[in-house]
């Protein structure tokens, strides 16, 4: 059975963000990639992104097309080690220029959107001392369907 067409563009933002790796021509290795699971995700390999869904606004336009802006957010997770020499801000913008570069280089995530634009990046709010950092990164995802199946792109 095929998936959505944002299922899709789910699945295609995990793959990409997988392939962040130094032998990509990156300047990070991804450790762990997951989906958003309201049970709790395991911390994994870090640095980490969870990825979660948030608001979609939907227009019908002349039939039979739907237009979608799907906002997802895509919660980055890293470790300083304590006495680490290089500050906190320097890893993390490392990180969010990987990120960025590899989610521009299919705005149309595979054939299934007409385009992906990074909006607003928010640092965690953190406590002295805990080594855990991250940036919550809002993404846009622009795309289309059948009104009558949101199985078939448009």
């Amino acid at each position: 059975m095929p998936n959505t067409v944002r299922e899709d563009i789910f699945q295609n933002v995990k793959t990409a963000l997988q392939a962040i790796t130094q032998a990509n021509g990156f300047d990070n290795n991804m450790g762990s990639i997951q989906q958003w699971d309201p049970n709790g995700n395991a911390y994994g390999a870090m640095p980490m992104v969870i990825i979660n869904s948030g608001p979609e606004s939907d227009v019908d336009d002349a039939f039979p097309l739907t237009t979608c802006r799907l906002t997802i957010f895509l919660t980055l997770w890293t470790r300083i080690d304590e006495g680490s020499s290089t500050p906190a801000d320097t890893v993390l913008n490392s990180l969010l220029g990987d990120i960025k570069k590899k989610l521009k280089e299919d705005i149309a995530r595979g054939g299934k959107a007409v385009d992906t634009k990074i909006g607003e990046i928010e640092p965690f709010d953190v406590i002295q001392g805990q080594g855990e950092v991250g940036l919550i990164i809002t993404i846009e995802v622009l795309y289309r369907h059948s009104q009558t199946d949101p199985k078939e792109v448009r």
